[in-house]
């Protein structure tokens, strides 16, 4: 029941009473003033003297009927009110689950399509790209750097690079400074929720792409879509996947094309990747 008909459907009710209110309290009106009329006319003839003060028009049982009303109209107004705001609760709970489930049934969506295509790379351009979708599209990061691994160099070298346009192209970033990246790296494991949220100057995140046999390469999360002021909850599930998933699919890759002791190098990435 909606607001705009709750309060025409009252407004009509209170209209009605006060017409059939007034209308009966004319027909009185009438009817008291004829009969004091008469009684002063019966009086005079009997010689007796005559009270000219006006009589009570509002006989007590009219009274109490509007009052009576009066209660019934106040009491459904109230019925009215207790009512339209357990439909405006009911309403707001049902809403707010709805959109929870939009909200959960897109985060699945976003991981099932994001593993399938990692999986389904056959090249290290399908990786990093797959990559890109999910960070930017999925996670909602605006700003970023996709790095490879030159493993005898112990290297890690740009690769793609998404907004930030105009500033100047990022640097290699070497593991043995003992650095933030140093110790990200020496997890020796894909990152997990719950793990330590390394960052760097120019980095809100840093995101090691692990494989079975170590690290694969990085991503440097470095600022939001506009619309976005942070990580939420299903973000975090979804940063895991590429941890893991990313580093698989760019070891499955690199086993593809070449045999399986021959190291990842900035050269032969390069070599791969036109993006």
């Amino acid at each position: 029941m909606s607001g705009p008909e709750d309060g025409g459907s009252l407004r009509e009710k209170t209209q009605s009473f006060l017409r059939e209110f007034f209308s009966t309290g004319e027909a009185l009106v009438r009817e008291l003033v004829e009969e004091n009329e008469r009684l002063k006319a019966m009086l005079a003839e009997q010689g007796k003297p005559v009270d000219v003060d006006e009589p009570d028009i509002v006989p007590r049982q009219v009274a109490e009927a509007l009052m009576a009303k009066i209660d019934r109209l106040e009491r459904e107004c109230e019925e009215i009110r207790s009512l339209a705001g357990k439909v405006r609760r009911v309403s707001g709970t049902y809403r707010q689950r709805l959109d929870q489930l939009e909200q959960e049934h897109f985060h699945l969506a976003a991981m099932h399509v994001a593993g399938n295509q990692f999986h389904a790379a056959t090249t290290l351009e399908d990786v990093f790209r797959t990559i890109t979708e999910v960070l930017l599209n999925f996670v909602g990061i605006g700003a970023f750097t996709l790095y490879g691994y030159d493993v005898p160099a112990r290297t890690l070298f740009p690769v793609f690079r998404e907004g930030n346009e105009g500033l100047p192209p990022p640097e290699d970033i070497p593991l043995d400074d003992g650095g933030a990246v140093a110790v990200l790296a020496g997890l020796g494991r894909p990152w997990r929720s719950g793990d330590p949220m390394v960052a760097m100057p120019g980095a809100l995140v840093l995101l090691p792409l692990v494989g079975r046999d170590g690290l694969r390469g990085m991503a440097r999360l470095e600022s939001f879509l506009p619309q976005k002021s942070g990580l939420e909850d299903q973000d975090y599930g979804l940063l895991e996947l590429v941890s893991e998933q990313g580093g698989l699919a760019i070891e499955n890759v690199w086993a593809r094309v070449h045999a399986p002791d021959v190291p990842m190098t900035r050269q032969s990435v390069s070599e791969q990747i036109q993006l």
